[in-house]
């Protein structure tokens, strides 16, 4: 797989050659095949949830809940009929998911949760969708009912704070639900985090181990918040399996993300694109609405059973959008890439990470270009291998 150049660069460098094994290449086939099962999966749910009326029938089912609780029904009603959507979609996920992030993950010992952990998490999960869910449309049908002209951009300014949420505060207050934060204990690889920190603008950034174990034997870490609750994230898995030079590999690539500016950046094109993407469907909304099939029941642009139909509509949108959205973000994961190489100044580490990134977490360092360009939001492992080790050409 590697050419005559790779190979000489990481016998330069005293980089041994990531094994693709079997094994490895079973995992990675399936994944792919996730990738896709995944969407159909989510499409033919939402599709059902329509086609048999049940999206209607729960919007009925709340007006008559909600009739008698003048005024509080009316603000009842949007996250009643949001709790029932998001149960039915569960329960309808749930088997697709098990398989998927627990049967599979155990098959291939990549975790050792237990299903009532898994369970646990699952259920957590969902309950967070939920309260999103009845956020976000909440804010956009008070957008659509207060503002009939102008709807788009009245729930572009209304959503524009709730994006800065998510991405700014969201992981500060959601993922310690999921997984215990503690303070890394003083030790040598401590101070060498928090030089790099201090090194990439977050002087005095705190350094916190997560327990991500609990959920998967895979290897990561992660640089959140911003400014002054701005924290370096390290999974206890990394820490376990990795040698501290490679730590710090990580560690440099996500202190990258900061330094650069990327968390901003993200957040620019998600309110840019989030404007554009109203606008049009300002335009075509009503329309849309009119020409959906009678059997889904949705009566008015305005009547809470659009929610799946719109859902789906967006999902299936967001698929054929990929391919730019991964394309901006391989972009984005290089820069943080050479920042992190330009920090740490060790080639050879890197290239290590990534090797062990194959092998950790069963990563295929080189997939098929189709499914590279429409699915992976960071570079091949070959090609940061290839980075890390100076090889412009093969």
């Amino acid at each position: 797989m590697f050419s005559p150049v790779e190979l000489a660069a990481m016998h330069q460098y005293g980089v041994t050659p990531p094994v693709v094994t079997p094994r490895m290449l079973e995992y990675a086939r399936l994944r792919y095949v996730f990738l896709f099962t995944g969407l159909i999966y989510t499409w033919v749910s939402l599709f059902l949830v329509l086609q048999t009326g049940l999206a209607a029938k729960m919007r009925q089912w709340c007006e008559s809940i909600t009739s008698r609780l003048k005024p509080a029904g009316t603000l009842l009603r949007i996250p009643m009929y949001l709790a029932m959507l998001v149960f039915v979609l569960a329960v309808l996920r749930l088997p697709y998911s098990w398989y998927v992030s627990f049967h599979n993950e155990h098959a291939f010992n990549l975790t050792h949760q237990s299903f009532i952990s898994w369970l646990g998490d699952f259920v957590k999960d969902e309950l967070v969708y939920a309260v999103e869910l009845a956020v976000g449309w909440g804010v956009a049908f008070f957008a659509y009912l207060k503002f009939p002209r102008r709807w788009p951009l009245a729930l572009w300014a209304l959503m524009t704070p709730l994006i800065a949420f998510v991405i700014f505060v969201y992981p500060l207050i959601v993922d310690p639900l999921f997984n215990k934060y503690e303070p890394m204990p003083p030790s040598p690889l401590h101070t060498s985090i928090e030089k790099l920190a201090a090194e990439s603008g977050i002087p005095n950034a705190p350094v916190f181990v997560v327990d991500k174990s609990r959920q998967t034997d895979k290897l990561n870490a992660e640089v959140t918040g911003l400014g002054s609750s701005a924290r370096v994230v390290v999974w206890d898995t990394t820490l376990n399996k990795l040698p501290e030079d490679q730590v710090l590999a990580i560690i440099g690539h996500e202190l990258g993300h900061y330094a650069l500016g990327h968390v901003l950046i993200g957040f620019a094109l998600s309110v840019v694109a989030l404007l554009v993407g109203l606008m049009v469907l300002g335009l075509a909304f009503e329309p849309l609405v009119k020409r959906l099939p009678r059997r889904w029941g949705v009566q008015s642009p305005a009547d809470l059973a659009v929610v799946p139909a719109l859902m789906l509509l967006f999902s299936v949108l967001g698929f054929f959008g990929e391919p730019i959205d991964n394309g901006i973000s391989r972009l984005i994961e290089h820069q943080a890439d050479a920042f992190g190489l330009q920090i740490t100044g060790n080639r050879a580490a890197m290239a290590r990470t990534f090797v062990s990134l194959a092998r950790e977490n069963l990563s295929d360092p080189d997939p098929p270009a189709f499914i590279q360009f429409w699915f992976f939001s960071h570079p091949s492992l070959r090609e940061r291998i290839d980075f890390a080790l100076g090889i412009t050409n093969k």
